[in-house]
């Protein structure tokens, strides 16, 4: 009995689930992590759903080295290849990533700009909220693989 109950009340609650349209905002913090060098970082950024399974999403990244400081931009195009619960997307964009060796405030900033391409989920767990996980490559001379585990924010269309 208590499955059969369970059975329907996901039934009910798939039922009700919007795949994702366009005119859709997502706000999403989440935490950023170089796979090469252990590097962690805050992520925040937004999506916006221009076309139908196309996105807009720019995210900023504070980086937190051990020494110095770092920080990069992207500005990423998003295809969703599946709607629902899970939404599997390609992502694929510019990068500029900052980065100032020296202890404190002063010092040098390094700039370098490229790429990033890379495939992620969003997984849609309540009316208004989800998670969000993302592995990319950035194409910088480092060329830097870099998960992303956030959740996102729903405000619905415009």
């Amino acid at each position: 009995m208590k499955k059969l109950i369970f059975v329907i009340v996901l039934l009910i609650y798939c039922s009700t689930v919007t795949a994702q349209e366009q005119g859709d905002f997502r706000i999403q913090v989440a935490g950023d992590y170089k796979l090469q060098i252990n590097d962690l970082g805050g992520n925040a950024g937004f999506e916006y759903l221009f076309a139908d399974k196309f996105s807009f999403a720019p995210s900023f990244t504070y980086w937190f080295p051990d020494i110095g400081r770092s920080y990069s931009l992207n500005a990423d195009l998003r295809y969703y290849l599946t709607e629902g619960i899970s939404q599997v997307y390609l992502v694929g964009g510019y990068n500029n990533l900052w980065l100032n060796f020296q202890p404190g405030e002063p010092g040098q900033v390094l700039s370098r700009a490229g790429a990033n391409f890379g495939v992620g989920a969003f997984l849609d767990l309540l009316d208004q909220f989800g998670v969000v996980t993302e592995f990319k490559m950035q194409s910088q001379n480092t060329r830097q693989p870099v998960l992303r585990v956030g959740m996102v924010f729903k405000l619905g269309s415009n």
